[in-house]
Order: C-alpha cells, then sequence, then structure tokens
C-alpha cells in the first residue's frame, strides 16, 4: 500500500513512540483510515492511479495477406 502523509489533531501513542499534536507523519494507507476513524488526524487525499493508455498490439509480420491460402498444399 502506498505511504500516506497525514496531519495529527490530538496527540497519541503508538509502536513507534509518542505523537504531538499538529504533526505531520507518514503511514500506510490502512493505518490512515484507522487513525481518522478514531478522529486522530486530519481528513486526507488519496492520489489515484493514472489510467492506462489501451494500445493495441502490433500486426505480426507473419500473418499472411490477402489470396493467402490456409489450406495445405497436396
Amino acid at each position: 500500500m502506498p505511504d500516506i502523509e497525514v496531519r495529527t489533531l490530538k496527540s497519541f501513542l503508538t509502536d513507534e513512540g509518542y505523537v504531538k499534536k499538529h504533526t505531520t507523519i507518514t503511514v500506510d494507507e490502512f493505518r490512515a483510515r484507522e487513525l481518522l476513524r478514531n478522529g486522530l488526524i486530519e481528513d486526507y487525499d488519496m492520489k489515484k492511479a493514472e489510467v492506462p493508455e489501451n494500445k493495441k498490439a502490433p500486426e505480426p509480420s507473419n500473418k499472411g495477406g490477402k489470396g493467402a491460402s490456409t489450406k495445405p498444399k497436396e
């Protein structure tokens, strides 16, 4: 999951130590949702992934052209 920078609203204790209010911390998306649900951080914006550009595969060079026979020669 991507890491997110969030700003704290209240001071709280984490596994890493004590976090003071009005500081910016970096957490993963799951932890950010949990802190937001508990009212400990400000609302944050998630960056959306870029929309991939769909590209058609190139035509194969060994493809038979017009009039090419697919039947085996006898």
